[in-house]
């Protein structure tokens, strides 16, 4: 018989025992156990993860700097926009927003492109939107030179629903749906305030020609979310700001004065043919009584702005400014118009004419905060 020594049997027990256990880990089906720590998890494949490291997350969900392009699904459509916020900036230093509105047949790449403003949000450390607007049929009236006859021109392109927009539109698409684009600013500030660290009591709207014209009703519409506006090119409120007042009322929107800058070209076509005239006088005597900037322009914003009907008069070689700052509200609302020599119907932006439009918008916009 076979003599085996205390060590021997030992190690043959041990061996025994790691044996079956083995064997158990292999056959019996996998049970994951609860990891020793409570920061730990378990995985998709069943084994405990490491604990995530917790940091302090900044209040805003701050999505990449740059050029960014978004969609939003408002009023049953897929609506589309461009945030640039320069990369050069801390992802928590909350910082105002300036709400670029493209004219007739644009779009937000077109702006962001051409309209100096992404040059100033760069040098001035602040983010714009650059949205785009739906299309529709529309319909004019055009006249030329060598065709002196009018004729009507049915046109699809991109346009803001502007107060005017019901009035352009073709009557041969009787069937055509206005959108509400000012639900869509709305969502679209909503996004940012959630998406980006901005700072909500500067945001400030500013549109070229037919985005002008919707600069102007937001000017009316959203007085409680932007702090001052600047509409160029276009933007007129005649003398219906009062009815316009007494409907969004009737509707529960209240109207709260905001400043609001204005710059339109001397020579504009799209301006001076529907005054006219071949020119706007670069003097006094274009804001005097019954000219049609004051009929059209300075009398509507007066009566939004509750400003006073006197103005303080300054000029360059080839600008002239009347700024209405005279508040029947005691507030800081004012009306600044200004209108350019040689200015034709364009965005200003340094390269297409003498000076950039967004180096007078933004220092009127920074003064003001809500």
């Amino acid at each position: 018989m076979l003599k085996l020594g205390k060590i021997t049997i030992g190690v043959i027990i041990v061996c025994f025992v790691i044996g079956i256990g083995v064997g158990i880990l292999m056959f019996a089906p996998f049970s994951p156990v609860a990891p020793f720590s409570p920061d730990y998890k378990i995985d998709q494949t069943g084994y405990p993860m490491p604990p995530t490291q917790k940091t302090d997350q900044p209040d805003h969900l701050v999505t990449a700097a740059g050029k960014q392009d978004y969609t939003l699904q408002v009023d049953g459509v897929e609506r589309k926009f461009i945030a640039y916020r320069p990369t050069n900036l801390s992802d928590e230093l909350k910082v105002p927003v300036v709400f670029m509105f493209h004219g007739s047949g644009g779009g937000g790449d077109l702006a962001y492109g051409e309209t100096g403003w992404k040059a100033k949000a760069d040098a001035e450390g602040l983010m714009v939107i650059f949205p785009t607007a739906l299309k529709y049929y529309v319909g004019s009236v055009e006249q030329t030179s060598t065709n002196p006859a009018k004729k009507s021109r049915t046109t699809y392109q991109t346009k803001w629903n502007s107060y005017e927009l019901p009035r352009v539109l073709d009557s041969q698409y009787p069937d055509q749906k206005l959108y509400d684009d000012v639900a869509f600013t709305r969502a679209m500030v909503e996004f940012v305030d959630e998406k980006y660290a901005v700072d909500t009591d500067r945001l400030y709207a500013t549109g070229f020609s037919n985005g002008a014209g919707f600069t102007s009703r937001l000017a009316l519409e959203m007085s409680d979310v932007f702090a001052a506006f600047a509409p160029t090119a276009a933007g007129a409120l005649g003398r219906a700001s009062s009815q316009i007042k007494t409907t969004l009322a009737a509707d529960g929107i209240e109207v709260t004065p905001r400043p609001v800058i204005q710059i339109i070209g001397a020579v504009d076509p799209s301006l001076t043919n529907g005054a006219g005239v071949k020119a706007f006088p670069l003097d006094e005597s274009a804001v005097s009584e019954g000219s049609p900037l004051k009929e059209n322009y300075v009398n509507g914003f007066l009566d939004f702005e509750q400003l006073a009907d006197e103005y303080t008069y300054s000029s360059t070689s080839d600008t002239v400014s009347f700024t209405y700052a005279q508040s029947l509200i005691a507030d800081d609302n004012e009306y600044q118009l200004i209108i350019v020599d040689g200015l034709k119907h364009i965005y200003p932006n340094g390269k297409n004419f003498n000076f950039d439009v967004a180096d007078i918008f933004w220092p009127f916009f920074e003064q003001y905060s809500l």
